[in-house]
This record gives structure tokens, sequence and C-alpha cells, in this order.
């Protein structure tokens, strides 16, 4: 049986991970924008972009999982 109590508490920690995962895609993208140093190479390039990948997928699920828990508690 599903109260509304955990509906509102799996709800809130969605919507806490979705802002997280938000969040972090905003700082993964500042950091593209960011001059790299010189004499660092590509691997700091690399490193950016990867972690920006990283952050665009977790926003992703995230957002997949917040959907999906909406869903179910509007009873759709």
């Amino acid at each position: 049986m599903n109260r509304p109590q955990s509906h509102s508490s799996a709800e809130a920690a969605a919507l806490a991970r979705y802002v997280q995962a938000t969040r972090a895609v905003s700082a993964a993208f500042d950091a593209t924008r960011v001059e790299p140093e010189l004499g660092t190479g590509g691997n700091t390039v690399a490193l950016v972009l990867q972690r920006l990948d990283i952050a665009l997928l977790e926003l992703d699920t995230s957002q997949r999982s917040l959907d999906a828990i909406l869903s179910r508690a509007g009873g759709h």
C-alpha cells in the first residue's frame, strides 16, 4: 500500500536529484567556456568534456526518474 507521505518523500528526493543534476550540468558547461591553461595539453579539455557528458547523463536519468514518479503519483 502506497501512502501519500511515501509519494511525497519520493517526489522530494527525485526533485532534489534533478535540481542537483541541473546544477552539475550548469557547472560543467561553465567549465567548457574557460580557456585551458597553456601547457596542459588536451587532457584538461577532455576531462572537462567528460564531466559534461556525465552531468548530462545524470540529468537525463534524474528527469526520467522524476517523470516516472510524478506519473505514478498522478495515476497516469
